[in-house]
């Protein structure tokens, strides 16, 4: 992808992420909008079956297709460049990621589904498995899914690789992990659609940065007769990736509690 193509992409997506904001802000006042309408229907087709919900949220089959692909990219050969391109999109994928969460706790949209008293969802898969969860959940608003980002971002850096299995990827997580998160009432249409477009669009912006290029090449050839270590750090990151970074954030909370 020549880098005016991946601007125009990115401008057309920052277009699409702030129409799709401002939809989510405003859907409740919308009464029955095709946001709230597609989320009930997919809800009453199969929110009854917990295999739906078991498979969604198992992190060898959700994750197989995406992080097999990554690593097979990451050992294919020595290829500087196309490691470089990649590890520009792991750090892509960790700031996507980031702001999804921030953007959940510091900018008002509209209520996760699950917590919304006013939506006559089937709860009955959530609530064998979890029967606390809507009374200790920590973020109200569910624009945009945090977890559909960080898969959809990975997906993309597998995209600028190799596109058959890129597209199949992307398929494959919108299939498996960001459809069921509207299926059980975690998320808005709107929120799955919006970790599409900020995951494609973080990944695209920092493999157009020629300075991070630089930074990761000069980084690598310090390395280079050490790259053992490099390859370590990145099987790292993609485990703690397909555990949605839980360790590090539980290592956060108690790093901020000690500080406090």
């Amino acid at each position: 992808m020549t880098k005016k193509a991946a601007l125009a992409l990115i401008i057309v997506a920052a277009a699409i992420f702030g129409f799709l904001f401002f939809s989510a802000r405003f859907s409740q006042a919308a009464g029955s909008s095709w946001d709230r309408d597609l989320l009930l229907w997919l809800n009453s087709l199969s929110a009854s079956h917990e295999y739906v919900w078991e498979l969604a949220n198992n992190s060898l089959f959700r994750g197989f297709p995406v992080f097999f692909s990554l690593v097979s990219l990451w050992f294919a050969d020595d290829s500087r460049e196309r490691r470089c391109r990649m590890l520009a999109g792991f750090l892509a994928t960790c700031v996507a990621t980031v702001l999804s969460v921030w953007l959940q706790f510091h900018l008002a949209t509209h209520t996760r589904p699950f917590l919304d008293p006013a939506l006559p969802l089937n709860m009955a898969v959530l609530d064998r498995i979890d029967p606390q969860l809507r009374f200790v959940w920590d973020r109200r608003d569910s624009f945009p899914s945090d977890t559909a980002t960080l898969f959809f971002a990975l997906a993309t850096v597998i995209l600028l690789e190799n596109r058959l299995v890129g597209l199949l990827c992307l398929l494959w997580v919108a299939v498996i992990i960001a459809v069921p998160r509207v299926i059980f009432g975690w998320h808005y249409p709107t929120d799955i659609v919006g970790s599409l477009v900020l995951g494609l669009a973080c990944v695209l912006l920092f493999n157009t940065v020629p300075y991070l290029r630089t930074l990761f090449e000069r980084t690598l050839i310090l390395f280079e007769s050490r790259m053992y270590i490099v390859h370590a750090l990145v099987v790292i990151f993609l485990i703690e990736a397909s555990g949605l970074f839980l360790s590090v954030q539980k290592l956060g909370k108690t790093l901020v509690q000690l500080s406090g």
